[in-house]
């Protein structure tokens, strides 16, 4: 967007119509939207010499910002990143909070995620406010593509030659952590930025983006391998910044970079797993603006469609990541101990529980922890010192059985019995010991086997917690 130049205090006279056609062009008639540059600074010396001294030109021309090919970031924090900057970790903390990525779907939500994007002037506020966001997706669109440069040609690229020069580290720890950012940076550069910016070039002729968003869909599925990695990647950065100087020392120059715009390389990563929401929210204001007759609307509804399915596709792959997360947590708890550790595993139910002695009439506390193929029965270690918990005996979900007890002395309390030990178990409630027995997603009315003894939930994750 060209601004137009204050006048000056100045014995020179203004400059001509023509001179001044050329720096301030006439305001876009209502429903038209003005061409946007790709980012690029106007060519100097664009005003003739009638209307700015040599001095003048000479200062504007120092101040001029810097190139695509040199990202400049505003360093002021933009609205919907305020949340996340506050939750920046601080100098010697390099990972990202899994608390982080688990907020982040309602972060993007929120209304206050998405930038104003109001205009001055009364002609611009007569604009319609379907061309306002395709503005606005047109502008975010190339701050975002600058990113992924930053990503793949600053920080990427020079990692690779520090590690191809020092061999203090390896060039596969550092294509593990930047994932597959190339071919993300690639698409976005050289295909749908251009693809954007020509159809809002063309906007009076052809007002309609739902067909060029139609085209980008299905390539956004790349983002679920990025996403899925996004936090091993954290704690691969986290883990070599700390013990290898060079690495750390490429990092800093970098984020001190004006560039980097005071950024970490951490907050960076982010805007990849960011980008998908972002779509969809500005493209469902789109269609909401939209007039029921506008030529755009089955385009741009069927591309919100497609937007959608890419996003659940990336939540997806959230939510595979946070579990893994998870089950990764749980296994430092136990002590990571070689027979259990297997990332298939799903963790279906943790929680305290008393074993039962009928032969001194006494309880004592333990812990369980319930996944899709075994029940651990476990001790609280009383100095935790690394493990939490010391495995006592692990029974296979396969063939387990559990019923209610129904004792007097002992309530709330049930049966579980497997082929390497039988558990007389007592919870804290009867709700709890409901919980127990019947939450797993397994149970169907056809696994229950009615015996003398009573019921006995046959199903394969009998303690499904």
């Amino acid at each position: 967007m060209i601004v137009c130049p204050t006048s000056r205090a100045t014995n020179k006279q203004p400059a001509n119509d023509t001179a001044s056609s050329k720096s301030c062009p006439v305001s876009p008639r209502a429903g038209q939207l003005t061409p946007l540059s790709p980012g690029l600074p106007e060519t100097p010396g664009a005003e003739t010499k009638d209307s700015m001294s040599e001095q003048e030109q000479s200062n504007s021309t120092s101040q001029m910002p810097q190139t695509l090919m040199e990202p400049h970031f505003d360093r002021t924090p933009r609205p919907w990143e305020r949340d996340i900057l506050d939750d920046r970790p601080g100098p010697g903390h390099w990972a990202v909070s899994t608390r982080l990525l688990s907020s982040l779907r309602n972060k993007i939500s929120n209304s206050g995620w998405r930038k104003s994007c109001e205009a001055t002037g009364n002609t611009r506020k007569q604009e319609p406010e379907e061309n306002k966001i395709v503005r606005e997706l047109l502008e975010t669109e190339q701050t975002y593509v600058s990113r992924l440069h930053l990503l793949d040609q600053v920080f990427f690229e020079e990692l690779l030659k520090e590690a191809r020069s020092s061999k203090a580290f390896s060039e596969d720890i550092v294509k593990l952590i930047f994932s597959n950012i190339s071919s993300i940076h690639q698409f976005h550069s050289q295909f749908f930025l251009p693809e954007l910016q020509r159809r809002v070039d063309e906007w009076v002729v052809i007002p309609r983006i739902g067909d060029v968003i139609q085209k980008l869909a299905p390539f956004l599925k790349m983002y679920g391998e990025y996403v899925k990695n996004f936090e091993r990647a954290a704690e691969l950065l986290a883990i070599w910044t700390e013990k290898c100087p060079p690495f750390q020392e490429v990092i800093t120059r970098i984020q001190n970079s004006d560039i980097s715009g005071s950024l970490t390389l951490q907050h960076h990563m982010l805007e990849p797993v960011q980008r998908i929401p972002r779509y969809e929210l500005l493209l469902k204001e789109y269609v909401q603006k939209l007039p029921p007759d506008a030529p755009d609307r089955a385009d741009a509804q069927k591309a919100l469609d497609m937007i959608f399915s890419a996003a659940q596709h990336s939540n997806a792959a959230i939510t595979e990541m946070e579990r893994l997360q998870n089950l990764w947590d749980v296994y430092q708890r136990l002590g990571l101990e070689d027979d259990i550790v297997d990332p298939s595993n799903e963790l279906l139910q943790e929680g305290p529980i008393q074993k039962i002695s009928f032969r001194h009439s006494s309880t004592m506390e333990r812990y369980l922890f319930l996944f899709n193929n075994m029940l651990l029965y476990c001790v609280p270690k009383v100095i935790q010192v690394g493990a939490q918990f010391q495995v006592r005996t692990r029974i296979d979900v396969a063939g387990m059985k559990v019923r209610e007890l129904n004792d007097v002395e002992f309530p709330h309390s049930f049966l579980v019995s497997g082929k390497q030990r039988t558990l007389e178990l007592q919870a804290q409630s009867q709700e709890e010991m409901n919980t127990w027995i019947q939450v797993t997603p397994f149970t169907q009315p056809g696994n229950w086997d009615w015996g003398e003894e009573g019921s006995e939930n046959l199903v394969p994750a009998l303690l499904a917690c």
